[in-house]
């Protein structure tokens, strides 16, 4: 299966970077709380726990990604079974850009920003990042942060993406007494904000709408300074909060997807297996006949000049051809039936796998919906 494209946005001081570098932390490993884990070529991986190195280190931050930049991340997205198979039915494109793509109005105007406008119409998913810390400012009546989205607002007017909304630094909202709710309240105050939200959901054929909250970095690892922008470490250890839970959202949705496609499959092969084995049988049954047909042919040779003459110059080297052909399709029918078996049982095993994660992530997911009520605000259409 291609790579789905999952695409994420963000203003500048967002935590894109910072929230990746967790991302792929937390996940590197299959955890009984998650599920899966997820792979990266050795060399991106070992970039990304650089970046996760800088940002544990007591002083200093990753540098943002510069406007040129783009990195693009291939998780592919695996699971081991319990009798010790791994399955790795998808891979994720993880796309992340500048975040002065959103807020330079020249930006547009170079390559880089061509093509990300065209990677957001035709990103499947969206992951937008919305900084905790410009949230919190929308609670004073800034609404700055909604400014810098009104282009990702006409970005996904024209498309049925799936979207998720996640808040980053949630810590601070949270120890601010502020919930998914009492945010989304805060945001509708605002008109522009509060346009795209309910025009969205008159969107039956719209994707999903998740607003998710994330740390990742966790409880009282980082303060704001004075300046209420630079974040301060406080020397405590990581401990990221939901970082996983964007990308399990996009993938229960790909997953349900993608086990509706094997049902499918598993219909159609059922189907030729059915088809292909009656064929054969016919077949079968036909070249038990042949002895029968030269028999005939030889009778009615007796009988007619004609006959005859089929009989001396033809009849057996048609006999023979087509006893030849019956037998080789004959095989040919019989490869493609166990074939079509083996693409069956193996879907079926596959098929098993996924339901297995799908079933662990909407478990993750309902008890983190009751834990954060309104978070899941459209289903999407089915």
């Amino acid at each position: 299966m291609p790579a789905i494209p999952v695409t994420v946005l963000g203003p500048q001081e967002s935590g894109k970077t910072v929230y990746l570098a967790s991302l792929f932390r937390r996940l590197s490993i299959q955890r009984d709380d998650v599920g899966f884990f997820v792979r990266l070529p050795s060399e991106e991986a070992t970039k990304l726990n650089q970046i996760f190195g800088q940002i544990i280190s007591p002083d200093g931050w990753p540098n943002p990604n510069l406007l040129a930049h783009t990195s693009e991340w291939r998780f592919t997205c695996s699971v081991r079974t319990e009798d010790g198979r791994v399955f790795s039915p998808f891979t994720i494109s993880y796309l992340d850009y500048a975040g002065e793509h959103l807020t330079r109005a020249t930006a547009a105007e170079t390559e880089h920003g061509a093509s990300f406008w065209q990677r957001v119409q035709e990103s499947e998913f969206l992951l937008v990042l919305l900084d905790g810390v410009k949230v919190l400012r929308c609670f004073e009546g800034d609404f700055l942060l909604v400014h810098e989205l009104i282009s990702v607002f006409n970005a996904i007017e024209s498309g049925n993406n799936v979207v998720h909304f996640v808040v980053t630094k949630w810590d601070l909202l949270e120890a601010a007494g502020h919930s998914v709710r009492s945010v989304l309240d805060c945001l509708l105050k605002d008109r522009d904000f509060s346009d795209f939200y309910l025009n969205r959901l008159r969107q039956q054929e719209a994707g999903a709408l998740r607003f998710i909250p994330v740390s990742s970095l966790g409880r009282g690892f980082a303060v704001p300074a004075a300046d209420g922008r630079t974040m301060v470490k406080q020397g405590t250890s990581p401990q990221p909060l939901n970082v996983e839970v964007p990308l399990m959202t996009v993938l229960v949705d790909l997953f349900n997807r993608a086990v509706r496609s094997v049902a499918t499959q598993l219909a159609s092969d059922d189907e030729t297996l059915r088809f292909r084995s009656r064929r054969l049988r016919w077949l079968q049954a036909v070249q038990r006949k042949i002895p029968m047909v030269r028999a005939l042919l030889a009778a009615r040779a007796a009988e007619s000049p004609v006959m005859a003459a089929v009989q001396e110059y033809l009849g057996d080297t048609v006999v023979a051809y087509v006893d030849e052909r019956l037998s080789a399709y004959g095989q040919q029918v019989g490869n493609d039936v166990a074939e079509a078996r083996g693409r069956v049982l193996r879907a079926r095993s596959e098929r098993e796998a996924m339901i297995k994660m799908v079933d662990m992530f909407e478990t993750t997911l309902a008890e983190f919906d009751a834990a954060h009520p309104g978070s899941h605000v459209l289903e999407g259409a089915s």
